[in-house]
């Protein structure tokens, strides 16, 4: 078992009782997307946090650029001492994408492939039910499927209590795919558009709106120059990313992806209100810490005279 299958596993286990308990497939997506990020929260907290204290760093930051302007290797030395001096990390708010990454294509695999994760059948058991599902297919005036873990969710799609009975496979429910009229085991097409073309225009539209709540939470905590053209293209770019992305997965990708954005939106304005609530010092943590030294040094001709 490789790494994504380390994670697809659970990922299945979790799914298929999510949805055995609810009762829609639909329904145990949304639910498995609110316990991630229940999970991650402790890391979105750190990343609020971290950015609402780079905030605080901005003016010294400036002070510094424009003071090492010239001096290129002294001005990164400087821009570290101020962050470590305040425990601040300046990539602290890539770590919780990139745990993103894994997460979502561990639950890419449970989505195209769900009866070797969330059912854990053998590939002989799969191509057993595929040879059946295809005898219905054709017999229908279908076509048949060529490939059995190519097409393992369209096998999924097409299952019902006739076929796993003729087939002798017990232990596998059927799944309903359907979630408000949308058929979350198809992919989305761009050769026509039907109603799962709303899912890559939600995603679209979320991941937009979740870079803007961002970058407004983030306050004047905001590169400049060429850095903040590039950061202003990739927010324009990555949008577009996601929703040509969901038109290549499956819809439930999508639909994951979507809430996930909501869920993130609502995150970040409650926890920069938190956060913002808590800061009632008005003296920049700079001065504070040149404070403490200059309390803790020691005074010239500061001893007792004789």
């Amino acid at each position: 078992m490789g790494f994504m299958g380390l994670i697809s596993q659970p990922f299945g286990a979790l799914l298929l009782w999510l949805n055995n308990f609810t009762g829609n497939y639909g329904a145990a997506l949304i639910v498995f997307t609110l316990i991630v990020r229940i999970i991650l929260l402790p890391l979105t907290v750190k990343q609020q946090k971290s950015m609402l204290e780079s905030q605080k760093l901005q003016p010294h930051l400036a002070q510094i650029k424009e003071k090492y302007k010239n001096d290129k290797e002294k001005l990164n030395e400087e821009t570290m001492k101020l962050y470590k001096a305040h425990n601040v990390n300046p990539a602290g708010g890539c770590l919780p994408l990139l745990i993103q990454l894994p997460i979502i294509l561990g639950l890419y695999q449970v989505i195209i492939k769900p009866l070797t994760h969330m059912f854990k059948l053998t590939a002989d058991q799969i191509n057993l039910l595929m040879e059946k599902v295809n005898q219905v297919l054709t017999a229908n005036g279908g076509q048949a499927l060529q490939n059995a873990s190519q097409f393992e969710i369209k096998i999924a799609q097409n299952l019902t209590p006739d076929i796993l009975r003729s087939a002798g496979i017990d232990g596998v429910d059927i799944i309903n795919f359907n979630f408000l009229g949308l058929n979350l085991g198809d992919t989305p097409s761009f050769a026509y558009i039907n109603l799962l073309w709303i899912i890559p225009v939600l995603a679209y539209f979320s991941t937009f709106f979740s870079t803007k709540v961002t970058t407004a939470m983030s306050g004047n905590a905001q590169p400049d120059g060429g850095a903040a053209s590039s950061m202003k293209t990739m927010n324009m770019i990555f949008p577009l990313m996601t929703a040509w992305f969901a038109f290549t997965m499956p819809a439930g990708v999508g639909l994951y992806w979507i809430i996930g954005n909501v869920i993130q939106m609502g995150q970040q304005v409650l926890l920069n209100y938190y956060f913002r609530s808590k800061r009632t010092e008005e003296v920049p943590l700079v001065t504070q810490t040149a404070e403490r030294t200059k309390e803790r040094k020691p005074k010239k001709g500061g001893g007792r005279k004789k």
